[in-house]
This record gives structure tokens, C-alpha cells and sequence, in this order.
């Protein structure tokens, strides 16, 4: 079979390589004189006489007589003519394969196929109009129910072929000297032809499809529930039987069909028809319809100690849907948005505050770690399983970190108040000032500024170093309100307190305390209190 093929290659390439001029050469290669001259073939004879006898010098000169040796010369001259035969022949190969191979180094192999078009000695050019040749006859045609059919064109959408190198690359992995291989190897190539419609064109085309036409389709429609707000409740709508195609799925299938250049497409087949598959009195379609009723009899009230929020049917009801097989499903992304708003509404920490504090300091103060934060994503799936129940309830959020308030006010009648403006520090405990004292916060001439913002105590404990950078510091009371390293702490190395002090010779952040009120406020204050820190 190899054999054949190559046997097929040569000749096929013998003719076309002929117009090409390259046997007029070989032909001259072929008149090349290729026998070697000729030598006189004189015969000669001896005859030697009394071949018996005994004579010495007889004997001499016999032995040395030159005798010539003709066939010698007809040996050597036949030798000399094989070799050149051989050489010659070898020679017309080498150049009938390099023929071959500038030929192939244009033209694809034999047998190779492009896409289902077979462009065996065709150059890229060629196999181009080829291509461009078919797009022009093809048509499309679309099987639709009842046995209709209607078609498009190449020309409804434009459809062209885009010269991407694709084909430029084929014929580049395909080395002309090696054409030989394609007699032992696949040249079957796919995915390397690039067709384009005009998507405009082919809109147009594809809504004005006699498939699509309004006043002869009917669509189908399952039964399903539909919600009424007049009533907050959910009727059944009753299925109705019709010829729709699914529009959406159809077009891209249509298209790469055309893109594919097939030569037809079964609407049927491809499952592009609507059809109803559950009736009013089907149990699934019942089921579901009890089921959203009496998911929307119910009010969920989130309690937040002086404000509520309550979620409604007439809201839930929007979250409701009923999936292909009629199942009951909260939409969970809604949920999460509603939850979402909640949290934007009375998640506390970081907020801006302003309020006047016990001692009736009127503070202003944004930031920190204090405060109420709903835990979003455990909530949504909370609530989405509360509504589930079906039943009215009052709940409170989950929280990702809590206060030690959950009124509107959070800060509560326990906290410290730090204010960096006047250097001064007041404990409050239940609405009565326990410690007022100054301080010296961080030195701001250095960097160290203490932060401002509402915190909380992280823990307290006794006889600790505080370390850092360059010093190591002992203290008897320890309590930080950020993560960093800052907090309250008595300072021994220290002989006076206020003032101006922080602006020169201040701490490295932290709220350096008289041991005396720092220990009063050790004693009485836990861990979670707020902090309150200003200017």
C-alpha cells in the first residue's frame, strides 16, 4: 500500500514538475558523456615455441615476455561505467526528491485534510478559493415540527472565511523535504479553518425565522403558582400546551452549526422545543403552591433590645421560586442583600459617634474595634431556614463580635474615656466617675501617637515587661485595648503626668497612669469594656 502511494506521489509530481522545467535539466544530465575512451584492442598472439624444451634462455625470455591483457582493460572500462550508470541514477534521485521537495515546500502533502476538505497537493492559495468557493454555495436548512423546513443562506449572515494563518501554519509544520513522512503519518487537521457571520446580519435573520413568527406559535407553559398582593397569597396558573422553541438555546446551537458549515439542524433533536410537564392537579405543582402560602402567613421580627425590624410576607414572597421540578426554594442571594442591609444599619463597630460622655465632655470619635457586627453569611443561611419553618417568630441576629450593649448607644454606663487633647483620663462604672487623672499618651512628635477610636479591653493581668524596640519595661498592671501593643499601664518612671508632656517626652503609644489609678481601674473593669479614646 506504501508502495502504491509513493508510486502515485512520484507520477503526480512528475507532471507537474515537468511544466516546471526541471527534466529539461535532468534530460541534460542524462546526455552527459559517460563512457570512458577507448583503448585499441589489438589482439596479440604468442606463439611460443618448443614449449618443451629445456633451454634456459628460452625458458628466460618466455617468462618475461609482456603479454598484453586486453580483457584487463575491458574490466575496468566496464566497472568505470556501472559506477557512473550508479552515480548517475543516484544523482536523478537526489534530484527528482529535491524537485519533490520544493514542490512540497508550496503545496500541502498528499492526503492531507483540512477540516474535512481534502488538500493534498493544493497550495495554501488554492485551498483558500477553494474554501471561499464552498461558503458561497452553502445554505443551511432548519427542521422544524410538522415537517417544516426553512433555510439560511451564506449571504443572510454574511458568512466568510477569515484568513487567520491558520492554514499559512499548517503548511509551515509540514517541511517540504519531509514530504515522505505524510506516506507513514495522520494529516488529518482540525479546528484550523475560522469562519465569521456579521452577528447583526444574523440576528436579523435569525428573529425574522418563520419559527419565531407571533401569530403562528403558541407557547407552552407549565402550571405553576403566581403571588397575589391583594390577598398575600399564591393561586395555581393552569398549563397551556404549545409550539415555542427555546429561542435562547436554538440561537447558539444555529450558529455554530453555521460556523461548522453543516448542512442542517433538527430543532426537535436538539431539544429546542417547550414543553409542558406539570399540570394544575400534578402533586408536585399542589404541593409547591401550599407550601409558598404558607411561607408568606408568616412575620420574622429581629430583635435589636429598643428597636425591632420584622420581615414580612409580602417580602418574602419575592424571595420565593419554584424550580423545573416545582421544589420550594429561597433565594438565598436576596436573603443575603436583605441581611446585608440589616448590617448596614445597626452593625456598630467603626461607626462615627458622637455623644456626650458621663462627665459631659462632648466627644466625637470614628474608628476603633468596639462595637456589634453581624455575622452576614451564618445569618442569610439563619434566616433562609427560619422562613422554611413557616412559621412567626422573634429572633436575634448572629453576630461575628458583640458589644457590651446592644441599644443604640452601645458604649453602655461602663468605659474608660481617654482624651488625647486634654491628657486626661476618666473611669466610668455604672454611670459614676470612679478615676479622673491625667496621662501621657503617645509622643506625637515622634510618630507614637496614641490612635483614636472606640476600643475594647483585650485582658488584663499583672506584673508584666512591656518590650519593644530598644527599652524593656516592668509594670505592675497591664491592660491593652489594641492589638498592637497599646494600652493602660502604670509607669514608675515617671514624676508628673498632663500637660504638654506627650508632644516631647510621650510613650510609644500606650496610656502611661499614676499606679494608683490604674490599679482602681484594674480592680474594677473586665475584659470587652469600651474604651474611648479622642481628642
Amino acid at each position: 500500500m506504501i508502495f502504491k502511494k509513493l508510486y502515485l506521489i512520484v507520477i503526480s509530481i512528475v507532471i507537474k514538475i515537468c511544466t516546471l522545467g526541471v527534466f529539461p535539466a535532468l534530460t541534460f544530465v542524462a546526455d552527459f558523456p559517460t563512457a570512458a575512451p577507448k583503448f585499441p584492442q589489438r589482439m596479440h598472439r604468442v606463439r611460443l615455441k618448443n614449449l618443451g624444451t629445456t633451454d634456459k634462455k628460452s625458458s628466460h625470455q618466455i617468462k618475461h615476455k609482456k603479454i598484453p591483457r586486453v580483457h584487463k582493460f575491458e574490466q575496468e572500462e566496464r566497472k568505470m561505467n556501472k559506477q557512473k550508470k550508479i552515480g548517475l541514477a543516484v544523482l536523478v534521485v537526489i534530484l527528482l526528491y529535491a524537485a519533490i521537495s520544493v514542490f512540497f515546500q508550496y503545496h500541502y502533502f498528499i492526503g492531507t485534510k483540512v477540516n474535512g476538505y481534502s488538500c493534498g497537493f493544493r497550495s495554501v492559495s488554492k485551498t483558500k478559493e477553494m474554501i471561499k468557493e464552498d461558503i458561497k454555495a452553502y445554505k443551511i436548512t432548519i427542521k422544524e415540527r410538522n415537517k417544516k423546513k426553512e433555510s439560511i443562506s451564506f449571504s443572510q449572515v454574511n458568512l466568510a472565511f477569515k484568513d487567520d494563518g491558520k492554514l499559512e501554519g499548517i503548511k509551515a509544520q509540514q517541511k517540504g523535504y519531509a514530504w515522505i513522512t505524510a506516506l507513514f503519518q495522520s494529516q488529518d487537521y482540525r479546528d484550523a479553518i475560522t469562519l465569521t457571520m456579521d452577528d447583526t446580519a444574523f440576528n436579523d435573520t435569525y428573529n425574522n425565522l418563520n419559527a419565531f413568527n407571533k401569530d403562528m406559535v403558541v407557547a407552552p407553559v407549565d402550571a405553576y403558582s403566581t403571588y397575589d398582593k391583594a390577598t398575600n397569597s399564591y393561586s395555581i396558573v393552569p398549563e397551556v400546551y404549545g409550539n415555542t422553541v427555546k429561542k435562547k438555546k436554538l440561537k447558539p446551537l444555529l450558529k455554530e452549526a453555521i460556523l461548522n458549515m453543516d448542512k442542517s439542524i433538527d430543532i426537535e433533536k436538539n431539544d429546542c422545543y417547550k414543553n409542558p410537564a406539570y399540570k394544575k392537579d400534578t402533586k408536585e405543582v399542589v404541593e409547591a403552591n401550599k407550601t409558598m402560602n404558607k411561607y408568606v402567613q408568616e412575620t420574622i421580627t429581629y430583635d435589636f433590645d429598643d428597636r425591632t425590624e420584622e420581615l414580612k410576607g409580602k417580602k418574602i414572597s419575592k424571595w420565593l421560586y419554584e424550580t423545573d421540578k416545582h421544589e420550594v426554594k429561597v433565594h438565598s442571594e436576596m436573603a443575603a442583600k436583605y441581611i446585608k442591609k440589616l448590617a448596614d444599619k445597626y452593625d456598630t463597630v467603626g461607626i462615627k459617634r458622637n455623644f456626650t460622655s458621663i462627665c459631659g465632655n462632648k466627644v466625637s470619635v470614628s474608628g476603633g474595634t468596639y462595637g456589634w457586627r453581624i455575622d452576614q453569611k451564618a445569618e442569610t443561611k439563619n434566616l433562609v431556614k427560619t422562613i422554611k419553618k413557616g412559621k412567626s417568630v422573634k429572633i436575634k441576629p448572629e453576630y461575628a463580635h458583640r458589644a457590651k450593649s446592644r441599644k443604640k448607644f452601645d458604649i453602655g454606663s461602663t468605659y474608660v474615656e481617654v482624651s488625647l487633647g486634654e491628657q486626661h483620663m476618666w473611669f466610668y462604672k455604672n454611670g459614676k466617675t470612679l478615676v479622673s487623672t491625667d496621662v501621657v499618651t503617645g509622643d506625637i512628635s515622634k510618630g507614637h501617637g496614641t490612635p483614636t477610636g472606640v476600643y475594647y479591653i483585650l485582658y488584663k493581668t499583672t506584673d508584666y515587661t512591656l518590650t519593644g524596640q530598644g527599652y524593656a519595661s516592668h509594670v505592675d498592671y497591664w491592660l491593652p485595648f489594641i492589638q498592637i501593643g497599646v494600652g493602660i499601664h502604670d509607669s514608675s518612671w515617671r514624676g508628673s503626668y498632663g500637660g504638654g508632656i506627650f508632644t516631647y517626652d510621650g510613650s510609644h503609644g500606650c496610656v502611661n497612669t499614676p499606679r494608683s489609678a490604674v490599679q482602681k481601674i484594674y480592680n474594677n473593669i473586665e475584659s470587652t469594656y469600651p474604651v474611648v479614646v479622642h481628642w
